[in-house]
């Protein structure tokens, strides 16, 4: 089964043979949504991974959630926190550390979250995108070795502003 297959057909919590860890997001609101959306951006990124990062193309292939969100952005919130980028850096991210290999997901009990489950290093691309898609850094964790790490960053731009996924509206608290 190739990866794109995974994602979209390993939805019970299936693991991988070796070492794999736990991507944890949790305490937000629809996560059934949230769990598509980002499967929607690995999609995107895994079937157009030869697309150069700087074509607008990908405003168009990655989630308008993600995008919107992306775009409201302004210059002050780059510098104060930093899960995030631009688009073209965010996709260069994926390229560069492709020491990953997506293998299945899951819903949480009493579907207060979800769960992806990887191989290698997805944690250091997906948090990021993640947050970009309105997640608060507060809600995403990596599992790993049966330690529970919380995001490591500096100042989340959801503690001063709000986004509401409905709208694609990010706006002052």
């Amino acid at each position: 089964m190739t990866e794109i297959e995974r994602i979209k057909n390993n939805t019970n919590g299936e693991l991988p043979k070796g070492e794999y860890s736990f991507l944890i997001v949790q305490d937000i609101p629809n996560p059934k949504h949230e769990l598509e959306i980002f499967k929607q951006t690995m999609l995107a990124f895994l079937e157009n991974k030869e697309l150069d990062e700087e074509d607008p193309k990908w405003e168009k292939l990655l989630p308008k959630q993600l995008v919107a969100f992306t775009n409201q952005l302004e210059e002050e919130d780059y510098h104060k926190d930093d899960l995030i980028s631009h688009i073209p850096n965010m996709i260069r991210r994926l390229r560069e550390i492709r020491e990953w290999e997506w293998y299945s997901s899951t819903m949480l009990e009493n579907d207060e979250g979800f769960e992806v489950i990887y191989t290698g290093k997805l944690n250091v691309t997906a948090q990021p995108l993640l947050h970009h898609q309105g997640i608060p850094h507060a809600s995403i964790f990596v599992e790993k070795n049966g330690e529970l790490y919380a995001t490591k960053a500096l100042t989340d731009v959801l503690t001063y502003k709000k986004f509401d996924p409905v709208t694609m509206k990010l706006t002052k608290k």
